[in-house]
């Protein structure tokens, strides 16, 4: 293990930084930890173009920068590219337990820029594929449900199930809900799957009304002779109606028994 003490001015952070919102309390804790004990575990870096680039280890750069620290030790080593990422996973993800936006947000990097199937990923994590899709998935919510699940008052799995939703303003009350009545898992899965049923009886009895409409559009009732039974060209209506010939014949008739 090559460890040696760095100036902070010569570290890179990481090049997708994966942790969006800082628990202040957490930091507060790190940083009296390494007053009292010093930094126990050096940052994890990688020589790039003169420089080094943090691969794990940011919450410690963060700290002892804010201490005025102006060198810190970091384990240099030179690693393939898909090692660097399971350092990265590794330290800064799971072991210091990220929030699980975070978590997707790295993944999707991943697969967009490092050109990693979901497969490969979690392959290397030792995790199956949906694992790693649902994560994904995540950072595809709305924002409001994604920062909820940051500041932990909404579960990510809650937040994935509200995304069921097509309406955006039934999603805003699902979470809102969710929130303020903290809802588990299971009741919000409830919530949207009641939403979900009374919305497909609604678009069930809609396309039933449409289709009724469409019938009696489509439907004519053609106007014919009361008497013979010659239709009116061109024309519609239920009313009775006698033809030329039918009135000429009435006339004659009439005429025969006058």
């Amino acid at each position: 293990m090559d460890v040696r003490s760095i100036p902070l001015e010569e570290l890179l952070p990481p090049l997708y930084p994966v942790r969006r919102v800082a628990d202040d309390e957490k930091m507060a804790e790190l940083v009296r930890s390494i007053q009292a004990n010093g930094l126990l575990h050096p940052l994890v870096v990688i020589p790039e173009d003169g420089a080094y680039r943090i691969l794990a280890g940011h919450r410690r750069f963060i700290a002892v920068s804010g201490m005025g620290w102006e060198e810190v030790p970091c384990n240099v080593i030179e690693a393939r590219r898909q090692a660097d990422h399971m350092i990265t996973i590794e330290e800064n993800l799971i072991r210091e337990d990220a929030n699980p936006v975070d978590l997707g947000l790295y993944l999707r990097y991943l697969c967009e820029h490092r050109h990693m199937t979901q497969t490969e990923i979690g392959q290397l994590l030792g995790k199956p594929q949906q694992w790693v899709s649902r994560y994904i998935r995540l950072t595809l919510v709305d924002d409001e449900s994604q920062v909820a699940t940051q500041e932990g008052v909404l579960p990510w799995r809650s937040a994935l199930e509200i995304q069921k939703v097509e309406s955006p303003g039934i999603r805003a009350f699902l979470r809102h809900e969710a929130v303020t009545r903290e809802w588990s898992v299971r009741q919000t899965e409830n919530a949207v799957a009641s939403h979900k049923r009374n919305e497909k009886n609604i678009e069930q009895a809609i396309e039933t009304v449409r289709t009724v409409r469409e019938e009696q559009a489509a439907e004519v009732n053609p106007l014919c002779c009361f008497g013979c039974g010659t239709p009116a060209l061109e024309r519609s209506g239920s009313m009775a109606w006698l033809c030329v010939g039918c009135l000429r014949a009435i006339e004659e008739a009439k005429e025969n028994t006058g």
